[in-house]
């Protein structure tokens, strides 16, 4: 009988932690929602799609495995956002301030990011094809085996960004730095480099017409 009630107990504990942890997640999607602000918040997983949360703020937010397909997250400002796996595919994230930010394995292909400052950014195996990425900063970002065919990077900074297995097939790099970028000559060449600084801080001419 006292195993039995020990049980219960436990059970009750566990569904109060569950249902504590289910109002917090409320708390932060309705601050999300109705503030565009997102500071420390556990929504991993959330369905955002198509949403309007221009100029949100995203500090430290763990937003892993959310679908945010075809959202407007334009003019935001995120600080260390967890986007690992997440769905982001036809965003509008134009103008947008990202430091730290990881995006592992994230589906980015069609977004708009148009002018944006992704500094430290870790991309890693993340889907950017068909991108738009002009103008965009990507200053020491982590491309590691990133898809960019076809992605337009013109006058992009990747200022010591590493693209080591980088997919660069179709890409536009027309005036984008590359300066002391980690990327192989092979993988260059599958690209438009037309006017691009070089990783050795030569100018290319690879493309140009």
């Amino acid at each position: 009988m006292k195993s039995m009630t020990f049980t219960a107990a436990i059970i009750a504990s566990m569904m109060t932690v569950s249902m504590s942890a289910q109002a917090q997640n409320a708390e932060h999607l309705k601050a999300l929602l109705q503030n565009r602000t997102c500071q420390r918040c556990e929504l991993s997983g959330i369905d955002a799609t198509g949403l309007n949360l221009r100029e949100s703020f995203l500090d430290v937010a763990d937003l892993r495995k959310s679908m945010f397909s075809g959202a407007t997250l334009a003019f935001s400002t995120m600080y260390y956002a967890d986007f690992r796996g997440a769905n982001l595919s036809n965003t509008d994230l134009r103008n947008t301030f990202l430091i730290n930010s990881d995006l592992i394995q994230a589906n980015l292909s069609g977004t708009n990011a148009r002018n944006s400052r992704w500094k430290y950014a870790d991309l890693t195996e993340a889907n950017l094809q068909n991108a738009n990425l002009i103008d965009i900063e990507l200053v020491y970002a982590k491309l590691n085996r990133a898809n960019l065919s076809n992605a337009s990077l013109r006058n992009a900074s990747l200022y010591g960004a590493d693209l080591t297995g980088a997919n660069l097939k179709g890409a536009d790099l027309y005036r984008a730095d590359l300066t002391n970028a980690i990327v192989s000559d092979l993988e260059l060449s599958q690209a438009n480099t037309c006017r691009a600084t070089l990783p050795n801080g030569t100018t290319s001419l690879q493309g140009c017409k």
